[in-house]
């Protein structure tokens, strides 16, 4: 039986990029039975980003678009707003939610974190939702680092993650070791993460740290270039 290491108070997510594309070409079927989980995190964290109307924004992972969608609502209709993902399902998702609301200024492409397919200095905002709770702790520093690259001098970053408020296991962590020797990409690899240190060690500036009332334990960090 295979048991995986803590690091950082932070359990390793023993994932590979491929098998997640494919384990989220899954979720994105039944993704919706628990993104009203994931709301008010979301919606706090969108809250947070203080979008302005001419803000060139990016959302990295716009998973099933309710994110983004709500993003689109808080720019001009000739902003176009920028999405990635890493699974061609999810994206096709969120542009069939978004273009029924009506919305046409979007951008919308398949892609990796760690290599984002945009130009230095391109965003004023960078928003990321549930997404660096499944990846290993390994590639949180080149994520990170990619995340700042794309961001213009004094850029907002918001990132909300799986989380919790203290150090001691709680049941997710519990029963991961288990779980994952079963079926590794059976929850996508998803485990509580404290980001603000990595934050910080990634040169941005103002980091803080909320963690709000909700169901889904989940923790948002926001910060500047």
């Amino acid at each position: 039986m295979k048991n995986y290491k803590i690091q950082n108070k932070i359990i390793e997510a023993p994932v590979e990029t491929e098998k997640i594309k494919k384990a989220y070409k899954w979720w994105s079927k039944g993704y919706f039975l628990f993104a009203p989980l994931e709301k008010t995190a979301r919606t706090r964290g969108i809250e947070l980003a203080d979008i302005k109307p001419g803000d060139r924004v990016l959302e990295v992972a716009v998973g099933t678009g309710y994110s983004f969608l709500e993003i689109l609502k808080r720019v001009n209709r000739n902003n176009t707003v920028c999405g990635i993902d890493l699974t061609p399902a999810m994206l096709g998702k969120t542009k069939r939610l978004i273009t029924r609301k009506g919305y046409l200024n979007f951008d919308l492409r398949e892609g990796n974190a760690k290599h984002l397919p945009f130009p230095d200095e391109t965003f004023d905002i960078l928003y990321n939702s549930f997404m660096l709770d499944l990846i290993p702790i390994a590639e949180f520093p080149a994520v990170l680092n990619e995340f700042r690259r794309v961001l213009k001098k004094d850029g907002r970053m918001v990132l909300v993650n799986m989380s919790k408020k203290e150090n001691t296991p709680v049941l997710i962590e519990k029963l991961y070791n288990k779980v994952y020797n079963w079926n590794p990409y059976l929850w996508g690899g998803c485990r509580p993460v404290f980001m603000e240190s990595f934050v910080k060690q990634t040169g941005f500036r103002n980091v803080s740290r909320e963690v709000p009332k909700s169901i889904h334990q989940s923790e948002i960090v926001t910060a500047i270039k």
